[in-house]
Protein backbone atom coordinates (compact mmCIF):
# COMPACT_ATOMS: atom_id res chain seq x y z
CA UNK A 1 0.00 0.00 0.00
CA UNK A 2 2.82 2.19 0.63
CA UNK A 3 3.50 1.97 -3.35
CA UNK A 4 0.22 3.56 -4.17
CA UNK A 5 -0.65 7.03 -5.88
CA UNK A 6 -2.40 9.58 -3.80
CA UNK A 7 -5.91 10.15 -5.05
CA UNK A 8 -6.04 12.53 -7.99
CA UNK A 9 -8.25 15.12 -7.05
CA UNK A 10 -9.48 18.68 -8.90
CA UNK A 11 -10.42 21.95 -8.74
CA UNK A 12 -13.97 22.77 -7.31
CA UNK A 13 -16.09 24.13 -9.73
CA UNK A 14 -18.09 27.32 -9.99
CA UNK A 15 -21.72 26.54 -11.18
CA UNK A 16 -22.72 28.06 -14.22
CA UNK A 17 -26.51 29.62 -14.48
CA UNK A 18 -29.46 27.72 -15.99
CA UNK A 19 -28.51 27.85 -19.83
CA UNK A 20 -30.28 29.91 -21.63
CA UNK A 21 -33.12 27.55 -23.58
CA UNK A 22 -35.05 25.03 -21.58
CA UNK A 23 -34.97 21.55 -22.07
CA UNK A 24 -36.53 19.89 -25.55
CA UNK A 25 -40.51 19.63 -24.67
CA UNK A 26 -40.50 22.69 -21.80
CA UNK A 27 -41.09 26.05 -21.98
CA UNK A 28 -39.50 28.79 -19.64
CA UNK A 29 -41.75 30.44 -17.08
CA UNK A 30 -41.46 33.41 -15.47
CA UNK A 31 -43.83 33.92 -12.04
CA UNK A 32 -44.57 37.45 -10.99
CA UNK A 33 -46.01 38.49 -7.94
CA UNK A 34 -46.00 42.08 -5.87
CA UNK A 35 -47.11 42.77 -2.33
CA UNK A 36 -47.98 45.93 -0.76
CA UNK A 37 -46.65 45.22 3.17
CA UNK A 38 -47.74 47.66 5.41
CA UNK A 39 -43.96 47.78 7.19
CA UNK A 40 -41.02 49.54 6.72
CA UNK A 41 -38.52 48.22 4.21
CA UNK A 42 -35.64 47.26 6.57
CA UNK A 43 -38.44 45.66 9.08
CA UNK A 44 -39.63 43.58 5.52
CA UNK A 45 -35.55 42.94 4.76
CA UNK A 46 -34.60 41.69 8.06
CA UNK A 47 -37.44 39.52 7.74
CA UNK A 48 -37.17 38.23 4.03
CA UNK A 49 -33.67 37.37 5.21
CA UNK A 50 -33.83 35.77 8.36
CA UNK A 51 -33.48 31.69 8.22
CA UNK A 52 -35.90 31.66 11.08
CA UNK A 53 -38.91 32.69 8.68
CA UNK A 54 -38.28 29.73 6.27
CA UNK A 55 -37.55 27.24 9.34
CA UNK A 56 -39.35 27.77 12.24
CA UNK A 57 -42.55 26.22 12.60
CA UNK A 58 -41.48 23.70 9.52
CA UNK A 59 -43.62 20.44 9.56
CA UNK A 60 -41.87 17.65 9.10
CA UNK A 61 -40.81 15.98 6.64
CA UNK A 62 -40.39 19.49 5.10
CA UNK A 63 -37.11 21.12 5.41
CA UNK A 64 -35.19 24.09 4.62
CA UNK A 65 -31.55 24.05 5.43
CA UNK A 66 -28.24 26.72 4.94
CA UNK A 67 -24.64 25.67 4.59
CA UNK A 68 -21.98 28.21 5.66
CA UNK A 69 -20.02 29.65 3.07
CA UNK A 70 -16.89 30.10 1.79
CA UNK A 71 -15.70 33.24 4.15
CA UNK A 72 -18.17 31.42 7.18
CA UNK A 73 -21.10 32.94 6.51
CA UNK A 74 -24.94 31.06 7.25
CA UNK A 75 -28.24 32.11 6.26
CA UNK A 76 -28.92 34.72 3.19
CA UNK A 77 -25.28 35.48 2.57
CA UNK A 78 -23.61 35.28 -1.04
CA UNK A 79 -22.42 31.98 -1.73
CA UNK A 80 -24.81 30.30 1.05
CA UNK A 81 -26.08 27.00 -0.33
CA UNK A 82 -29.51 26.37 0.55
CA UNK A 83 -31.88 23.22 0.23
CA UNK A 84 -35.56 23.22 0.75
CA UNK A 85 -36.69 20.09 0.61
CA UNK A 86 -39.70 17.98 1.58
CA UNK A 87 -42.40 15.12 -0.73
CA UNK A 88 -42.36 15.75 -4.11
CA UNK A 89 -40.11 18.88 -4.06
CA UNK A 90 -36.54 19.59 -3.68
CA UNK A 91 -34.63 23.25 -4.36
CA UNK A 92 -31.38 23.06 -3.89
CA UNK A 93 -29.29 26.36 -4.75
CA UNK A 94 -26.96 28.76 -3.69
CA UNK A 95 -27.38 32.41 -2.90
CA UNK A 96 -26.06 34.65 -5.65
CA UNK A 97 -26.31 38.93 -5.35
CA UNK A 98 -27.17 40.19 -2.36
CA UNK A 99 -27.99 43.85 -2.31
CA UNK A 100 -28.95 44.79 1.59
CA UNK A 101 -32.74 46.21 1.73
CA UNK A 102 -33.12 46.40 -1.67
CA UNK A 103 -32.58 42.84 -3.85
CA UNK A 104 -31.56 39.01 -3.15
CA UNK A 105 -31.13 36.27 -5.92
CA UNK A 106 -31.21 32.39 -5.44
CA UNK A 107 -30.14 30.26 -8.28
CA UNK A 108 -31.38 26.85 -8.01
CA UNK A 109 -29.25 24.12 -9.68
CA UNK A 110 -30.13 21.27 -12.02
CA UNK A 111 -32.21 18.58 -10.76
CA UNK A 112 -34.49 20.75 -8.21
CA UNK A 113 -38.06 19.99 -8.92
CA UNK A 114 -41.42 20.49 -7.69
CA UNK A 115 -43.72 17.50 -8.16
CA UNK A 116 -41.88 15.98 -10.69
CA UNK A 117 -38.83 16.70 -12.22
CA UNK A 118 -40.47 15.92 -15.69
CA UNK A 119 -42.86 18.62 -14.77
CA UNK A 120 -41.64 21.66 -13.29
CA UNK A 121 -37.66 22.85 -12.83
CA UNK A 122 -37.42 25.99 -10.48
CA UNK A 123 -34.44 28.26 -12.03
CA UNK A 124 -33.76 31.38 -9.66
CA UNK A 125 -35.77 33.30 -7.41
CA UNK A 126 -35.68 36.83 -6.89
CA UNK A 127 -37.05 39.41 -4.17
CA UNK A 128 -36.90 42.98 -4.81
CA UNK A 129 -37.75 45.56 -2.39
CA UNK A 130 -38.27 49.18 -2.66
CA UNK A 131 -40.55 51.87 -0.66
CA UNK A 132 -44.16 52.10 -1.07
CA UNK A 133 -46.26 55.33 -1.84
CA UNK A 134 -47.10 55.96 1.84
CA UNK A 135 -44.40 56.12 4.63
CA UNK A 136 -43.56 52.98 6.26
CA UNK A 137 -45.07 51.26 2.83
CA UNK A 138 -42.68 48.71 1.16
CA UNK A 139 -43.32 46.88 -1.93
CA UNK A 140 -41.93 43.89 -1.98
CA UNK A 141 -41.69 41.99 -5.44
CA UNK A 142 -40.77 38.24 -6.23
CA UNK A 143 -39.82 36.49 -9.60
CA UNK A 144 -39.71 32.89 -10.05
CA UNK A 145 -38.07 31.41 -13.01
CA UNK A 146 -38.93 28.06 -14.04
CA UNK A 147 -38.72 25.72 -16.42
CA UNK A 148 -42.12 23.92 -17.03
CA UNK A 149 -43.28 21.23 -19.16
CA UNK A 150 -45.85 23.00 -22.03
CA UNK A 151 -48.58 20.92 -21.51
CA UNK A 152 -48.40 21.49 -17.58
CA UNK A 153 -47.84 25.60 -17.80
CA UNK A 154 -51.29 26.70 -16.67
CA UNK A 155 -51.08 24.17 -13.64
CA UNK A 156 -47.77 25.63 -12.87
CA UNK A 157 -49.33 29.42 -13.00
CA UNK A 158 -52.47 28.45 -11.15
CA UNK A 159 -50.45 27.04 -8.13
CA UNK A 160 -47.92 29.33 -7.78
CA UNK A 161 -50.62 32.08 -7.49
CA UNK A 162 -52.07 29.33 -4.77
CA UNK A 163 -48.79 29.28 -2.89
CA UNK A 164 -47.46 32.81 -3.28
CA UNK A 165 -51.01 35.09 -2.87
CA UNK A 166 -51.03 34.94 1.06
CA UNK A 167 -46.73 35.46 1.54
CA UNK A 168 -47.16 39.12 2.18
CA UNK A 169 -49.42 38.86 4.46
CA UNK A 170 -47.40 36.60 6.43
CA UNK A 171 -44.76 38.99 6.50
CA UNK A 172 -47.33 41.64 7.77
CA UNK A 173 -48.60 39.53 10.11
CA UNK A 174 -44.83 38.80 11.54
CA UNK A 175 -43.87 41.73 11.64
CA UNK A 176 -45.08 43.90 14.40
CA UNK A 177 -46.34 47.08 14.44
CA UNK A 178 -45.47 49.52 16.42
CA UNK A 179 -47.16 52.63 15.14
CA UNK A 180 -48.51 52.98 18.71
CA UNK A 181 -45.25 53.21 20.24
Amino acid sequence: MENTPARMTGPIKSVAPFPQKPPAGFVRSVYDHRWEIGRPRSAVWSWLCDPATFTDGQIPPFRVEFLTNAAGETGFAEGVYNAHVGPFMSFAGVLGVIEPERYRDLQYFYGSYAISHALFRPTRLQFWLEDGAAEDMTVMQLQLDADVRRRAERFWVVGMNLFWRRFGSWCERDIPNDWLR
